[in-house]
């Protein structure tokens, strides 16, 4: 297997493209200890997605995580906003993540999420915008917090969570906010499957190589086929985008996202490994959970979430 670091001024490589085989990569999230998404993070996702679009022979790209419990968590909240914004619009004429993205799920090759330990925010709009997700069941948690903060999610989850799982479920996931376990997520046909974490790595990686093994014209025409009748106009994403810009300076959103800093937002521990059960008690007034009742929350893994100030 060969590896390729992302070329790239900006900062350490916290994307990296392992070329498998010249038919099969693997692009590797690997910024510890939480694995948020900020500028650089986005700058080079989008570098990789180039190459890879470049690239006749990629048949199939598989997304995993380097960091334990993380697969992608929620946007660098403490990263410089401008930075972020001021990215150039992509091929598609949206903004930079949506742009990445959109190109993703059009993409002529197969994606398939493997998604192990956290998909919050980001994460979550990561595994939608790809082709397939499998998730490990023990130690997969998907989730769109924003609402819990008073903002809108700026990925697309609005448009394609309906379409995926039907409008009723797709409103249950975005207004709880709340932490879907990998089982869960399998229910609400939010991932394709969950498998037992042993099996996880075993079953994405044979599918993967079965797919690789087939011709590339059917492989990219079906796929183009399937996406005429399934995907969101870019009309629909570039709304969610821009009232996720509007919602971010909000004074309500502001303020909860400062209680949740408060309670150890982007540090390692129990808020970013509760997210969901911290969210339920923003609006509540409460304060850093008890021990009683982190034994009673049936999420024992939940992290937190704010934006850049």
């Amino acid at each position: 297997m060969s590896t390729t670091d992302v070329p790239s001024a900006t900062k350490a490589a916290q994307v990296r493209l392992n070329r498998v085989t010249p038919s099969h990569c693997r692009v590797v999230l690997d910024n510890p200890p939480l694995n948020l998404m900020g500028p650089a993070f986005v700058l080079q996702i989008r570098e990789i997605l180039t190459a890879l679009e470049n690239d006749d022979r990629v048949k199939v790209v598989v997304f995993e995580s380097a960091v334990d419990d993380f697969f992608l968590n929620h946007s660098d909240f403490l990263a410089n906003f401008e930075e972020l914004t001021s990215i150039p619009q992509g091929p598609t004429g949206l903004e930079a993540w949506p742009d990445v993205l959109v190109r993703l799920t059009r993409a002529p090759f197969v994606s398939i999420a493997l998604i192990r330990g956290r998909a919050t925010g980001n994460g979550s709009e990561l595994a939608l915008a790809c082709d397939m997700s499998f998730a490990s069941r023990e130690k997969a948690l998907l989730s769109q917090f924003e609402v819990g903060v008073g903002l809108v999610a700026g990925g697309g989850p609005m448009a394609r969570l309906p379409r995926v799982i039907g409008r009723g479920r797709a409103l249950e996931v975005l207004l709880s906010a709340d932490d879907i376990r990998g089982a869960d997520a399998e229910l609400l046909g939010y991932v394709n499957r969950a498998l037992p974490d042993a099996e996880l790595d075993y079953f994405v990686d044979a599918l993967a190589t079965r797919i690789a093994s087939f011709d590339k014209w059917a492989i990219a025409n079906t796929k183009r086929l399937v996406n005429e009748a399934s995907l969101p106009p870019d009309v629909e994403i570039r709304a969610g985008w821009d009232a996720c810009m509007a919602s971010v300076k909000r004074p309500a959103a502001q303020e909860r996202i400062k209680a949740l800093l408060e309670q150890g937002l982007q540090q390692p521990g129990d808020s970013e490994n509760r997210l969901g059960f911290y969210l339920g008690q923003l609006g509540l007034g409460g304060g850093p959970a008890t021990e009683p009742e982190r034994t009673l929350s049936q999420f024992g893994r939940s992290r937190i979430i704010a934006w850049p100030r």
